[in-house]
């Protein structure tokens, strides 16, 4: 019995005191409360992490069709402006043209 009683350590408090069976025990429970409350508030936590990601990726949806959409209607409306464009451009040349083939004939 002398070598189990050497080999027994008590639990030593912060100070170096040896702490009592009650002690020891109230730390324990108090050690107990303060990881379930921990627990508890990282479920929480996690199921708001959980409805964010399922919020964002509701909206990454939304914005990946909006992107679709828009990317589909633009090469439909790119060539209409071209040619509108080219078309404006066309009696202006033609006008020029015929502006300088005229000034370069009486010049002479």
């Amino acid at each position: 019995m002398n070598d189990d009683d050497e080999r027994w350590e008590e639990p030593l408090e912060d100070n170096g005191l040896t702490l009592g069976p009650e002690e020891t025990l109230q730390r324990e429970i108090e050690k107990s409360k303060s990881l379930k409350v921990d627990r508890l508030r990282l479920k929480d936590e996690i199921e708001k992490l959980k409805e964010q990601k399922n919020n964002l990726q509701g909206k990454n949806h939304q914005l990946h069709q909006r992107v679709n959409a828009l990317s589909s209607e633009a090469p439909n409306t790119q060539p209409e402006n071209h040619a509108i464009k080219k078309n404006e451009l066309i009696p202006f040349l033609i006008a020029l043209s015929l502006f300088s083939a005229l000034f370069f004939f009486f010049r002479n």
